[in-house]
């Protein structure tokens, strides 16, 4: 059911300054005191506060046609509950000759204004106007639309107020009665899987056994033994680098500088290997004492490595001969220091 408040525009009449001058200085002359002005009987002033109050009760009575402005409040609502949209219309009805001024905002005391909507009509030299306001409600207890007051203004510049009623938001509160609860039911629990339970326990186990075969697959990697790595004889390597060079061809297109070096250093590490010396870093004269500290036959080294030195450094050009006997030198250097036969068998037995 729709409640509908209804207020009017409280107009009173017009009263002369000097009744109300007379009407604040009566309690002065009934202490004796005269204030200025003609005096108006106590029968004079009673009749115009009669006549006031009948003015005042009349305006009040309810919505009149005789009134300039007619203000309806029209609440559409029973009860709501917090959230829910609300509407409230204000529903004017005034002359053409007035003009309303439309409010900027409306006091929406514990509620919150959503939208206006104002539709109006002309009718007879008058205007029916509503404004149709939603609401929300924003507290949890009753809440309250104050009075708003709007403005006219009649042709002459006077204003003219119209007050709308107060609007009681009854806010309806959504409770489970105790009678509908019903008691919680247990907590429903997924029967235990099984299959799947055996499923994963034999993949871990999987898993478990490809770690160990292959952490135990590294380790035997780390400990076979390796074959051990063969090493040929140093004066089988060197005769050996030798005749590759021999065979390469760099007297007959008379490099010599490169030939002399090749043959040089092919001694050179078979004497350092042989007898565990420096000998690439070596001067000539250096490297014959070193091999001669050891008690080995020195033989044509001095020859060649002298050779040699001319040959790379002094820009000496042999002639062909001569270069060719240089790996044949080279050869019996080689041969001259490698130990016998036996001598070698009779170390490794010793060693062992």
């Amino acid at each position: 059911m729709n409640r509908v408040h209804e207020a009017t525009a409280r107009v009173l009449p017009p009263i002369h300054p000097r009744v109300w001058r007379h009407l604040a200085a009566y309690p002065l002359r009934a202490r004796g005191f005269a204030p200025r002005g003609p005096r108006i009987g106590v029968t004079r002033l009673c009749l115009i506060w009669a006549s006031w109050m009948f003015a005042t009760a009349s305006a009040s009575a309810g919505p009149a046609s005789s009134g300039p402005v007619e203000l309806t409040t029209e609440a559409r609502f029973d009860s709501v509950t917090v959230g829910q949209r609300f509407h409230v219309a204000y529903r004017f009805s005034f002359p053409d000759s007035l003009t309303q001024l439309i409010p900027g905002r409306i006091d929406e005391g514990t509620c919150r204004v959503v939208s206006i909507a104002w539709t109006e009509q002309l009718a007879d030299h008058r205007i029916d106007r509503t404004a149709d306001v939603t609401f929300i409600p924003v507290s949890l207890d009753s809440s309250v639309i104050p009075p708003n007051r709007f403005a006219f203004v009649a042709p002459a510049g006077d204003t003219v107020y119209a007050v709308s009623d107060t609007v009681e938001v009854p806010i309806r509160r959504i409770a489970l009665d105790a009678k509908d609860a019903r008691p919680l039911k247990e907590q429903w629990t997924l029967p235990p899987n099984y299959l799947l339970w055996a499923l994963a326990g034999l993949g871990v186990l999987a898993l478990a056994a490809g770690i160990v075969w292959w952490v135990r697959r590294r380790r035997a990697r780390r400990t076979a033994t390796t074959a051990p790595e063969v090493r040929l004889p140093p004066d089988i390597v060197a005769l050996t680098e030798l005749e590759r060079i021999a065979g390469m061809g760099y007297v007959d297109r008379g490099e010599f500088k490169l030939y002399y070096t090749l043959v040089v250093d092919v001694v050179r590490r078979y004497l350092e290997a042989r007898f565990g010396v420096e000998a690439m870093d070596r001067t000539s004269s250096e490297l014959i004492r070193e091999i001669q500290r050891h008690g080995a036959p020195v033989g044509d080294l001095g020859a060649l490595l002298e050779e040699a030195d001319l040959v790379k450094f002094a820009k000496l050009v042999p002639d062909r001969p001569a270069a060719a006997a240089a790996i044949e030198r080279a050869r019996t250097i080689v041969v001259d220091t490698t130990p016998p036969v036996e001598t070698i068998a009779a170390a490794a037995g010793a060693g062992a």
